[in-house]
């Protein structure tokens, strides 16, 4: 293999140690957060930063991965290509790059986009001490979008049951009340939890420790599973009045999207780990997104993420068909294709390099 695709890799474990390889090859600075549970096959699971860069940057530039488990297939090869390439190896004065592998170590290692307590990060990021947002639409559809078995005949029934949903309220509708969130059926779909999960304490662990002196901070969130294949968008969850949309709108141009005014292929999805920045970093200049790239129709992402639920609930790794939805989900975030892998790469290194030039201007 050449080029960006050497640096994918096939499995957590391997790309944990392709990204601490090549982190250490580059004289990085390398700290581990280790998860209490295990991989597969036993292996150690961590959060793994590398930081290039002083620590008493001024200016950080942050490039994150696994937020939503599974989908660190391609956002740690992409940090791992980025950190070979030597993107990180003239670091402009006063600034840091700060790469953080595995924020889901556990989603990545099991080949789940969400966490070991079934929840999805990206709605974990709530005060949990109010009343937790509300998602009338899943409620609605709640045994629809959890489908009791996975026979044709109930996918179909439950297939049936969303499109006329879509048809009566729209279908931004529809994708809100799939992809929103929810807070009220702990074993469902697109679970945020009741309370902040091991990633979230552990990520706002790393923002406290390695961002607090920085006066302005950027972070791209590597995600996939959203818009056509190979295709990007940068998702800003604030408005389009806001100075952060507005940055991010110089830098990235029209490729950015904000979900409050409903332009994104995102809904408006509450507790994201954008959230996150702007709770530990109050005062600072923060410019946080999501980096989404597309991988295959949406229909194909939620049977996938159906399938995968379904699955935990019914033996989870234990389940005959344990093996066959693993790659069901990963195929829906991930292309192990070489073109795809190369398109991301380049993407993401422009995008990346776009927020340093931004930031250090």
């Amino acid at each position: 293999m050449t080029g960006a695709v050497q640096h994918f890799s096939s499995s957590y474990a391997e790309a944990r140690r392709k990204f601490l390889a090549a982190a250490g090859a580059a004289g990085g600075a390398i700290r581990h957060h280790l998860h209490p549970l295990k991989g597969p096959s036993g292996e150690e699971l961590a959060t793994d930063i590398a930081r290039f860069g002083p620590a008493n940057a001024s200016r950080i530039l942050g490039i994150g991965s696994g937020t939503h488990g599974v989908e660190g297939y391609c956002g740690s090869g992409v940090q791992t290509a980025l950190i070979s390439e030597g993107f990180a190896a003239d670091v402009p004065d006063g600034t840091a790059i700060l790469f953080i592998h595995a924020i889901n170590p556990y989603g990545f290692a099991w080949d789940r986009r969400v966490n070991e307590d079934n929840v999805d990060l990206n709605r974990n990021f709530v005060d949990h001490s109010k009343p937790h947002p509300e998602n009338p639409g899943y409620e609605e559809l709640a045994d629809a979008i959890n489908p009791r078995d996975l026979s044709p005949e109930t996918m179909a029934e439950c297939r049936a049951r969303m499109k006329a949903y879509a048809a009566a309220h729209g279908p931004r509708a529809m994708q809100h009340a799939l992809s929103a969130g929810q807070y009220t059926h702990p074993k469902g779909v697109q679970f945020g939890g009741h309370a902040p999960v091991w990633s979230n304490r552990t990520l706002r662990a790393i923002i406290r420790a390695e961002m607090a002196a920085a006066e302005r901070i950027a972070f791209v969130d590597i995600h996939s599973g959203l818009g056509a294949r190979g295709g990007a968008e940068i998702i800003c969850t604030e408005p389009e009045t806001s100075g952060a949309y507005k940055r991010m709108v110089e830098w990235w141009g029209s490729s950015v999207r904000s979900t409050v005014g409903g332009g994104s292929i995102s809904s408006d999805v509450p507790g994201s780990i954008p959230v996150c920045f702007a709770d530990e970093l109050k005062g600072r200049e923060v410019t946080s997104c999501g980096l989404e790239f597309g991988t295959v129709p949406i229909a194909e992402v939620t049977v996938a993420l159906q399938s995968d639920n379904w699955l935990h609930q019914n033996g989870g790794h234990e389940n005959p068909k344990a093996a066959e939805i693993a790659k069901l989900i990963r195929d829906a975030f991930y292309v192990d294709a070489d073109d795809w892998k190369e398109q991301v790469t380049d993407t993401s290194r422009w995008t990346c390099a776009r927020a340093l030039a931004g930031l250090t201007s």
